[in-house]
């Protein structure tokens, strides 16, 4: 943040100087009987130092959308958290590991959910407790949210799987359903 705020001095201090005009500043430092810039060069000093000051100003917003695209802000969070639960909700789903439950499947739909809005590599989905309660952190928010996720058996059956003795039987799917908390869970 301190380059941020450095790079934006440096721009209003060229800004003053094209502004203020390179002639006045000229002759204050300078005793009246040198010699005198020609009006051309005078003009192009000012209009080099607004071009200047624009580099510095574009400097420091490009370093700011930088530090803000490596962390997640709650409310980010939160909006791929809910984003993550409608795209849950689409499909019908399998069910999981009994030890992960539904983790992998929540980050993967908060990932993409939050594509542009922080780093993959600092979202983290926890199973907390026994139940379907999952507390969803971005690295650099603060704050976490909590899932809570309902599965009911599906109206469509499941999958289909044909046994290798005659036999055939079925993978149930479930519909899924979840809620968004602010908070731990």
């Amino acid at each position: 943040m301190g380059v941020v705020v450095f790079l934006f001095v440096i721009a209003a201090a060229f800004l003053v100087v094209a502004s203020v005009g390179p002639y006045r500043l000229y002759w204050r430092a300078r005793p009246r009987a040198a010699r005198q810039p020609s009006d051309g060069a005078l003009a192009f000093g000012r209009v080099a130092a607004f071009g200047v000051a624009g580099v510095f100003v574009f400097g420091g917003c490009s370093v700011q959308a930088g530090i803000d695209r490596g962390t997640w802000s709650a409310s980010e969070v939160r909006e791929a958290a809910e984003d993550a639960a409608g795209a849950m909700a689409a499909d019908t789903q399998i069910r999981r590991d009994p030890t992960e439950g539904y983790a992998s499947l929540i980050e993967a739909d908060v990932l993409r959910a939050g594509e542009d809005q922080g780093p993959a590599h600092r979202i983290s989905v926890e199973r907390a407790g026994g139940g379907h309660d999952y507390e969803i952190s971005g690295g650099g928010a603060g704050t976490t949210v909590c899932m809570h996720v309902t599965e009911e058996k599906s109206a469509q059956g499941g999958i289909f799987v044909p046994g290798a003795d005659g036999d055939s039987g079925s993978i149930p799917e479930y519909d899924l359903t979840a809620t968004v908390d602010d908070g731990a869970c």
